[in-house]
């Protein structure tokens, strides 16, 4: 009965299972599901009632975009993966229960043995039974596995490591969500400001075209003048299209990194451009870099695991050593002991292992080494990164000062032109003309200033800046906002001792009176520490190569050179490369002119020559000149000269920016602390009292005769 059973279960399941085919998905589901989509993405659980600020952009962009929710999604999963891995740590407990049921008793028969040939079974034998038909049995069993004990702890620590990969990963995706959100921001603000003035100037070219078109038609000028008219407006129109299309697309651009549908509306605040400052030198960006990018401690956790799977293969290739320990119990009515408990051990031991084993170590081992070489070449990537990044930003507010002075010439020139032509009656084109490259210059101005604050969130980005708070998941977008604010405001200073723990460098350059003379500067051998042998390079602290008038030699580290007279210092840094690690120092190189370009003094006579006239007249004794001594410095600044103090910061840096091109002095802007409105003060640093004449009639060659001396 149970065999015909069986054998019908058998041909419902094999019939079930040939079956199945595939079956496309209905559209109405994919109708249902679509709209289903479109009403969560459409959910915006914060309501835009007021324009929006940078900050306020980047918090939205955190909770709401979309790329890093699935990226904390992921970041839970790795936590929930890890807590697999950490339960497949303990042993094995199995407790079973079962009934089993016979149509027949399990009777059997047994005969003698002899001689290795069992005896015949007789005609009428005696069966014996010591199972019933009905059996309840249930255990309890005990197991662990040394081996699978040990993988298991492995493989734990690997899903350990994958866990802060996953981390890592959504610390990259904030970094660049950051680093989109500003760029696109101060994009759409652009487009916001130029926009609205577009329209009217494009109205005002069409009307200019069907006028001159009319003129043509006519025949009240001549055909060539209309041509040419024409064509200057059609580019004018050319370009205007262009520019328009460039930023329209700013916005919807932004709207989706915030996690905004399009056509959502929202409104952007009022900004004011200011040029933003880096708090970092070079030096310190790249060690902060090194020690924190996302890309760099993934490459660290990824080497960490493959080193962990040397381990596991080692682990392998050991003999199994297994434990059982079991409580049972059986209903049997012919068994003497229903309950009882059974314990054992096994060893066990593959051997082919012993073939396979070292090939699994030597493969671990070569993924340890790959493993190290992409950490390497990360690291060069990393370093690469923060000196085109921040060359990109030095580069980026030189553009933005050009387009500023442009914008101005613009604005003047548009002005005269308008003027001119209320008193001379000309043409509008010219108008036009003028009036559209104001826009543009306009344009440029803010694109330039949007390229300026996207090449400054880069650089948030190749030193791996964390911005975030813990808890962000409990704080609102006013408390967000603010909180990256406090954070992107004071991004430098948390950096300032990083790598205090760590330092290779002895000697800071800048304690050795750095001090460019007539026989150069040379630093001490042992201002760093990095083994033997030691490789020295020194450049401009912004990563260029060194003036052509400067050369350092690094058998003597020895920087030597005949400078311009108008240069005081330099911003350098010195490299030193050891067998194994590297180690850097940024130092200000100041300029001893009076030394570099004096002219060899002669050796005065002591005494003065006799006159043929006055043959009785003594000698004239002339007293030796005294060498005045040199000032005492230290590397800091005993004096400072204040060029202008101005209202207007950005007027203040445009002024600072233009001293530095003119003359090369070091010119850097001072807020006042104690004055209501501030006074933006800008200041050239004097390392000795020499130096300050100097400075001031430098200042003078280029009109700021109203100079003087401060010292603070």
């Amino acid at each position: 009965m149970f065999r015909s059973v069986f054998s019908v279960l058998f041909l419902v399941l094999l019939v079930a299972a040939c079956a199945r085919a595939p079956e496309p998905l209905k559209r109405a589901a994919v109708s249902e599901e679509l709209q289903s989509d479109l009403d969560k993405l459409g959910v915006m659980p914060d309501a835009i009632d007021a324009p929006l600020t940078l900050y306020q952009a980047i918090a939205r962009a955190i909770l709401y975009n979309r790329e890093y929710k699935l990226a904390a999604m992921e970041t839970a999963l790795s936590q929930r993966q890890f807590d697999l891995a950490k339960s497949n740590i303990l042993p094995a407990l199995t407790l079973s229960a079962g009934y089993s049921q016979r149509d027949k008793y399990a009777a059997s028969a047994s005969t003698t043995f002899d001689g290795n040939t069992p005896a015949p079974l007789g005609s009428d034998p005696s069966y014996s039974v010591s199972q019933d038909k009905n059996r309840s049995t249930a255990n309890a069993v005990f197991t662990w596995n040394i081996l699978d004990f040990g993988l298991s702890y492995v493989r734990a620590g690997q899903s350990a490591d994958r866990r802060m990969i996953a981390i890592e990963r959504h610390r990259k995706v904030v970094h660049n969500i950051v680093r989109e959100v500003t760029s696109s921001y101060w994009r759409a603000v652009a487009a916001e400001n130029l926009l609205g003035e577009l329209g009217p100037l494009l109205r005002r070219v069409e009307d200019a075209l069907e006028d001159s078109r009319r003129i043509e038609t006519r025949r009240l000028s001549p055909p060539i003048e209309a041509l040419i008219y024409q064509k200057e407006l059609l580019e004018i129109r050319r370009t205007l299209h262009t520019q328009q299309r460039a930023l329209m697309t700013a916005k919807l651009e932004l709207a989706q990194l915030m996690g905004l549908m399009p056509g959502q509306q929202f409104q952007l605040a009022r900004v004011e451009y200011i040029i933003p400052e880096v708090a970092m030198n070079i030096s310190l960006m790249e060690n902060t870099a090194l020690l924190s990018r996302p890309e760099l401690m993934e490459t660290r956790y990824q080497k960490r695991i493959n080193q962990s799977e040397v381990r596991a293969a080692l682990l392998s290739m050991m003999p199994n050593l297994n434990f059982t320990a079991s409580a049972n119990s059986d209903d049997s009515d012919y068994q003497k002991y229903n309950d009882y408990v059974e314990m054992g051990a096994q060893v066990s031991y593959n051997l082919m292992s012993v073939f396979s084993g070292p090939k699994n170590r030597d493969v671990a081992k070569a993924s340890v080494d790959v493993a190290e070489a992409q950490r390497l070449a990360m690291a060069m990537a990393v370093v690469s990164q923060v000196h085109i990044a921040n060359m990109n930003f030095a580069q980026a507010r030189q553009e933005y000062a050009v387009a500023e002075d442009y914008l101005s010439v613009s604005k003047r020139l548009t002005k005269q032109t308008r003027d001119a032509q209320r008193v001379a009656k000309f043409g509008e084109l010219e108008v036009i003309r003028q009036e559209a490259s104001l826009l543009l210059a306009q344009m440029r101005r803010d694109i330039a200033f949007a390229e300026l604050q996207n090449s400054f969130g880069t650089i948030y980005a190749s030193v791996g800046l964390d911005i975030l708070p813990n808890n962000v998941r409990d704080m609102s977008i006013n408390g967000l906002s603010s909180a990256i604010s406090t954070s992107l405001q004071t991004w430098g200073l948390k950096y300032k001792s990083v790598m205090a723990a760590g330092n290779r460098v002895r000697k800071p350059i800048s304690k050795q009176n750095p001090v460019l003379g007539v026989n150069g500067f040379t630093f001490a051998a042992d201002t760093f520490a990095v083994g033997q042998p030691v490789a020295y390079s020194v450049g401009m602290q912004n990563g260029t190569r060194l003036p052509d008038w400067l050369s350092f030699d690094p058998a003597t580290r020895k920087i030597s050179g005949r400078p311009p007279k108008k240069q005081m210092q330099l911003s350098l840094r010195a490299i030193a490369q050891g067998p194994e690690i590297r180690a850097t120092d940024s130092f200000i190189l100041r300029i001893d002119n009076g030394a570099q370009n004096a002219p060899k003094a002669k050796t005065p006579a002591p005494f003065a020559k006799s006159t043929a006239a006055k043959p009785d007249a003594k000698p004239v004794i002339t007293a030796p000149v005294a060498t005045p001594k040199p000032a005492a410095t230290n590397g800091e600044a005993s004096r400072f000269v204040q060029a202008k103090a101005l209202s207007d910061r950005t007027a203040a840096r445009k002024y600072a920016d233009r001293i530095i091109a003119k003359t090369g002095l070091p010119t850097f802007v001072r807020k006042t602390k104690r004055r209501n409105p501030p006074l933006y003060r800008i200041i050239i640093p004097a390392f000795s009292r020499s130096e300050i004449k100097s400075i001031r009639e430098q200042l003078s060659t280029i009109g700021i005769t109203d100079s003087f001396v401060t010292r603070q």
